[in-house]
């Protein structure tokens, strides 16, 4: 850790200790500050390596405001971090229900699938960010791997192909090697 990111991480520590007070004697209003003081400590603790430290910023940070769905995104992104992929997918799917249009939480939980060897969930969630943005190239790429894991060549070569119009040329490789 260098100095500079020392001294954000200990701003934003002093911040929230700061908020914790006045939330403590106002309104809700500082509540909505505080959950955002809070995602921003989970992400310098994550940043700086401190998973668990991250984890325990979301949780509080989704304590304060439920619907935040970026917390739970983050806190899943975390939990991925250090191996808990069944806690990330639930997080992640929370994120998703608060806000069905979130991108990154579909990919994220797309890899922790994957991860668990939950394939075809995880075609269905780069599926879904391909229907929402099909210039993903990393939706295609991560739907194509996912495809080879069930032997579905035929899928597995279209999205290839599909990530490689899009630039995502390390899939050449693959291309050349499963899909001649």
């Amino acid at each position: 850790m260098n100095t500079g990111q020392y001294i954000k991480y200990i701003s934003l520590f002093l911040m929230l200790m700061l908020f914790r007070q006045v939330a403590a004697q106002t309104t809700d209003q500082a509540d909505l500050r505080t959950d955002r003081i809070l995602l921003e400590v989970g992400n310098s603790r994550h940043e700086f390596g401190d998973y668990k430290g991250a984890i325990e910023a979301f949780t509080m940070a989704i304590e304060m405001n439920p619907k935040l769905g970026l917390a739970y995104n983050n806190r899943g992104i975390s939990k991925a971090t250090i191996g808990d992929d069944s806690g990330a997918i639930e997080d992640f799917t929370r994120s998703v229900e608060i806000n069905e249009n979130y991108l990154p939480a579909y990919l994220n939980r797309a890899a922790s699938r994957y991860n668990l060897g939950d394939y075809y969930g995880a075609i269905e969630d780069y599926g879904q960010v391909i229907g929402m943005d099909p210039d993903n190239a990393i939706a295609w790429y991560g739907r194509g791997i996912s495809h080879l894991q069930i032997k579905y060549l035929v899928g597995a070569c279209e999205d290839f192909n599909n990530a490689l119009d899009l630039g995502y040329d390390f899939v050449k490789e693959l291309i050349d090697e499963h899909c001649r």
